[in-house]
């Protein structure tokens, strides 16, 4: 539906209009009248004009002063001029302004209503090309925005191998309107984090990762628009950039540019890490230039923070004998559990100097060592998951075959969380008793759970379950329920502010202590001091 507003200082010229057309028929939903220029630019300021009729004379300014001002601010209004004379000059001006027609007073109903209806069909036409400007430009917006993340699905799937040839990557690109073509050619370098310094909370690795993405799409891709960093894990990455001439120049400039993102990784992340460059190949070509990179990654588990070209070549490994583990088996059933360490670390230690080690060598040693564990476990009547945890874990048990090192810290939290199982097996009570009173000791203080198994030398993975199995509740859990007892009694008893007994329980975020007191006890602490000292 329609607006349309009838401009006219002459009342009965106004009534004319508005009495000659069935509005509705012509789909108009809306008559609005202004009698002079200030009325009508008010009428527009309220209310969406779509087609104005405007007497070109008036006493308050002329109908061409209201229309040079609809124009530069209502684009899709349409106008029409009424006039008592045929005036040559109004008329040629109306046209210049971009008027749709004008009529000769009195109105001729079959005229008025013909040019209405041209109007209309002018709105209606202006409409539909806004809209679709409108819509082009939210497109193109949106383009924009996820360009990034459709160049970076695409390369997801040609590294998969699920868009690999030529015609169907030329299709993709077309429909997904990508700024490069089936025929460019690109290099792609693997980047692999082979171990963070610190162990990360699940927030902490997020951001460490997007820092990295950032400081990669940096350094390594430069403002490439043709270039895309491809998330393969959270610790795995492949830059994918446009090939340059392949010089020797070119070589030692992607070394020392790779060497440099590595060294502020190092630096500012406190990781370590490696990137193996690939060769450079058409899109059809990087899933199988993306294998060899795979395959150069699990060549090198002794090198950190290195700069590999795929072009050297990957060593042929040495053979190496896999140790057997019955003598280890017998020193744990004797209780010996740190010469079963110091065995597996002088085994391990002599991986590090052998040539092109192959990553099959390091899981056969982890099969034989968890066989071993498991061996051990039932030979105690014990259970896997309760002894060894996370250790087991998918995610722990694919970390620890990346590198030597990686599996030397596995086979030492195994082997420690083994070991504190089987002396907290034996010492149950008095062990919860330890935790208890370290807890209780510490209340107001922000302690964790790594505080609390250092107190009493346990893995804080097994401190967890065992600590969990044995009250029925997590640490998190009895420590929270310990500082609001502690609290709630210093409400009652003493004078002290909440502020000041928040503090005496631990909490420095007042409004904080104030959101947990109530969860835990149904009101907030000053209404259960109020209550408390009424009952008294």
């Amino acid at each position: 539906m329609y607006q349309l507003l009838i401009v006219d200082d002459e009342i009965h010229a106004v009534r004319a209009v508005q009495a000659a057309v069935d509005w509705a028929e012509l789909s108009i939903s809306r008559v609005h009248v202004a009698h002079n220029i200030k009325q009508a630019m008010g009428i527009f300021g309220e209310h969406p004009i779509d087609i104005m009729i405007c007497d070109i004379e008036m006493p308050q300014g002329s109908g061409i002063e209201l229309l040079s001002w609809v124009r530069e601010r209502h684009l899709l209004t349409e106008s029409i001029f009424l006039t008592c004379h045929s005036n040559f000059a109004y008329a040629k001006e109306a046209i210049q302004l971009g008027s749709l027609d004008y009529i000769l007073k009195p109105v001729k109903r079959n005229e008025l209503r013909a040019v209405v209806l041209k109007g209309v069909e002018k709105v209606n036409e202006k409409r539909e090309q806004h809209i679709s400007k409108a819509e082009s430009q939210y497109y193109a917006k949106l383009w924009h925005t996820n360009r990034s993340i459709l160049m970076e699905r695409f390369w997801q799937d040609v590294l998969d191998q699920r868009d690999a040839s030529p015609k169907r990557i030329r299709d993709v690109l077309q429909s997904r309107n990508l700024p490069i073509r089936e025929t460019d050619s690109f290099l792609p370098i693997l980047i692999v984090v082979q171990r963070w310094a610190e162990k990360l909370n699940t927030q902490d690795r997020k951001l460490m990762e997007y820092a990295l993405m950032n400081a990669a799409d940096h350094m390594i891709l430069r403002g490439e628009e043709q270039g895309q960093l491809v998330r393969i894990t959270g610790d795995m990455y492949v830059a994918i950039l446009p090939a340059g001439t392949r010089t020797e120049d070119h070589t030692k400039d992607m070394e020392r540019m790779c060497k440099t993102f590595i060294e502020s990784c190092n630096r500012y992340f406190r990781c370590d890490i490696s990137c193996y460059v690939g060769e450079q190949g058409m899109i059809h070509e990087m899933a199988a230039r993306y294998h060899r990179l795979i395959c150069l990654k699990e060549s090198n588990l002794n090198r950190n923070n290195h700069v590999f070209f795929v072009s050297e070549g990957i060593n042929t490994a040495q053979s190496v004998a896999v140790i057997q583990m019955n003598v280890w088996l017998k020193m744990l059933e004797q209780g010996a559990y740190d010469a079963v360490y110091s065995e597996s670390e002088r085994y391990l230690n002599s991986l590090k100097d052998v040539v092109g080690l192959n990553v099959e060598v390091l899981r056969q040693f982890m099969q034989k060592f968890l066989q071993m564990l498991y061996s051990f476990i039932q030979f105690k009547e014990w259970q896997a998951y309760e002894v060894l945890g996370e250790a087991i874990a998918a995610e722990q048990l694919s970390r620890a075959l990346r590198s030597v090192s990686d599996l030397q810290a596995w086979v030492k939290d195994a082997l420690d969380q083994t070991t504190q199982f089987g002396y907290g097996a034996e010492d149950t009570k008095p062990l919860m008793d330890r935790i208890i009173a370290f807890i209780r000791e510490h209340v107001d203080q922000a302690i964790s759970r790594e505080d609390i198994a250092r107190h009493v030398n346990l893995h804080p993975d097994y401190l967890s379950r065992r600590f969990k199995k044995e009250t029925g509740k997590s640490i998190v859990e009895f420590m929270v329920e310990e500082r609001i007892s502690m609290a709630k009694e210093l409400l009652v008893t003493t004078h002290m502010s909440v502020s000041e007994i928040a503090l005496c329980v631990g909490y420095s975020n007042f409004s904080y202590f104030s959101k947990i007191f109530k969860q835990e006890v149904k009101m907030n602490p000053q209404q259960y001091r109020k209550s408390r000292r009424s009952e008294l």
